[in-house]
């Protein structure tokens, strides 16, 4: 009676290689994702396209998840982040609050400098979801309607630097630019005999810094 020897021999053999193969990518996921959190503060800046509007800075803050994944290229990798956002706004002295969710997207190219110590550079674009008012109606002392129209989703563009201290902590600096208006600002000027109405628009675009710091896992 044959017992077909080879072949199954040959099926072991099979069986370990897909097993050693699918332990070997396990490992290697394993060890090129990591996950933490992403948070921090932010510095914005608007610059409307009137000049009867002020430039003004403004705080703000930000948190959430991020993924890190290193690519097989010798220093390069990708950090994605899923971070709720929220800034406040001064547009003709009207205190504003934007609430919005961020997903950044960063390719990365780093480099130690030490046993525990490395330098990262980042860049890469971001999307914004607008999730608090989109618009925000108020009036001044003398009645005039005002109107401050958000963008409900933005395009930016991310640029940055930063430090990694062992392989669990890091912390940058980075630079984001709108591609493109981020609100539309609308009121209305009672003339001097109170009689005629004059609309005035603006657009606004708002740039920001952010020092942020994360943990991964």
């Amino acid at each position: 009676m044959k017992t077909g020897g080879p072949r199954l021999t040959m099926r072991w053999m099979v069986l370990m290689a897909l097993f050693t193969l699918h332990s070997s990518l396990s490992t290697c996921i394993a060890q090129n994702v990591r996950f933490g959190f992403k948070g921090g503060l932010e510095l914005t800046n608007m610059d409307f396209s009137s000049s009867a509007l002020r430039d003004n800075n403004r705080t703000g803050f930000y948190i959430g998840p991020v993924l890190g994944i290193t690519l097989p290229v010798v220093g390069l990798g990708i950090d994605v982040s899923l971070l709720y956002n929220q800034r406040s706004v001064k547009v003709d002295e009207e205190s504003l609050t934007q609430k919005s969710m961020l997903v950044p997207a960063n390719l990365r190219y780093g480099f130690g400098i030490g046993d525990e110590l490395g330098v990262f550079l980042s860049g890469g674009p971001q999307l914004s979801f607008n999730i608090g008012d989109d618009i925000y109606y108020w009036k001044d002392a003398l009645h005039n309607n005002h109107q401050y129209s958000l963008q409900n989703t933005m395009l930016s563009f991310n640029i940055g630097a930063g430090l990694h201290i062992g392989s669990h902590l890091e912390g940058g600096i980075y630079y984001n630019i709108p591609m493109g208006k981020t609100a539309d600002f609308t009121w209305d000027q009672l003339g001097s005999e109170l009689k005629d109405t004059s609309w005035n628009r603006a657009k606004s675009r708002t740039n920001a810094w952010h020092v942020a710091v994360a943990y991964y896992f």
